[in-house]
């Protein structure tokens, strides 16, 4: 299995809700992107762009705190909002 990071690669492609970076693990992309869009729901993330996180990879930042689904305990579980995400 490998991890993916999904992101919006063009401004018109940002979610209304203001994710714009998902991590989600999967047997190929396509996979981990279910599992991404079941984790945030809402607003489909089909065309966001997605890059194999792996060694040798250039670095990256995201700006805001990392939100995880409500029943880990590795990321912070709540939203900007209050609430949580799905999966």
């Amino acid at each position: 299995m490998a991890i993916y990071a999904f992101f919006p690669a063009t401004p018109n492609l940002r979610r209304s809700d203001g994710i714009g970076f998902v991590l989600a693990e999967g047997a190929d992309a396509a996979s981990a992107r279910a599992v991404a869009q079941a984790l945030v729901g809402g607003p489909s993330i089909a065309d966001f762009a997605a890059v194999t996180v792996a060694a040798g990879m250039a670095p990256v930042a995201v700006q805001g705190t990392p939100v995880g689904a409500k029943s880990q305990a590795t990321w912070p579980n709540v939203t900007r909002g209050g609430g949580f995400l799905g999966a």
